[in-house]
């Protein structure tokens, strides 16, 4: 008895998961960049499926004392490397959640996995690659410097797949992000970013725990 309802959970599991991840797909064809400082509008437009530019920094402490170490970290007189991309571990190792949007007004608690959170740290004049943001929110916040970033519906993905930045502008929307910035890109939209002088800039991703093992398999794989 307990094995048929084992059996059961799982299927059940399995075919929630199928139709998350074919919800999690869905995009606004006609979606453009919301600049705001008003959260219903951030969570109006999250639900639209609109990448949404948040101004307001009164909820996120972009002063506290740990962007110090964040500051020498990308001084070019140590010895850390000039480019990381997403990394958990110095994330942690800082422990700044201080430094982070509070993003429960956007998503709740509702069937959401633990939330993940990177820093990027890049000196100098540099740019990032084409990336596919494949979970629930995907989140990027400015704590120091400032980039340029082109935005790509995923109406565009043939074409700008396996190109090259310069070739694929002309099909984002294009939008300078600066300290105490917060982006929220929608799932399956893509973006690259140019640098020119250094960005410090953390991600926050969250899945549900129907989305979350698909979206670990791609990140692994991709």
């Amino acid at each position: 008895m307990f094995k048929i309802i084992l059996q059961c959970m799982v299927l059940i599991y399995i075919i929630l998961i199928v139709y998350y991840i074919i919800d999690l797909q869905k995009f606004n064809i006609n979606g453009l960049i919301i600049d705001t400082s008003d959260t219903e509008e951030v969570k109006e437009n999250a639900f639209k499926l609109n990448p949404v530019l948040f101004y307001n920094q009164s909820l996120f402490n972009i002063n506290d004392p740990k962007l110090n170490y964040l500051q020498d970290i990308n001084n070019y007189k140590n010895n850390h490397p000039s480019f990381v991309f997403k990394n958990n571990e110095l994330f942690e190792r800082i422990n700044i959640p201080s430094l982070t949007l509070d993003t429960s007004f956007i998503h709740g608690s509702h069937f959401h996995f633990p939330i993940q959170h990177s820093i990027t740290i890049i000196k100098g004049k540099n740019s990032i690659p084409l990336k596919k943001c494949i979970h629930n929110h995907n989140i990027i916040g400015v704590l120091e410097g400032s980039s340029t970033i082109y935005l790509f519906n995923p109406k565009h993905k043939d074409e700008i797949i396996n190109k090259e930045n310069d070739e694929i502008k002309k099909w984002g929307h294009k939008k300078l992000i600066q300290k105490g910035n917060v982006l929220l890109i929608p799932p399956y939209w893509s973006y690259i970013q140019e640098i020119e002088e250094g960005i410090i800039q953390y991600h926050t991703d969250i899945d549900t725990y129907f989305t979350f093992i698909p979206n670990l398999l791609k990140e692994i794989y991709s």
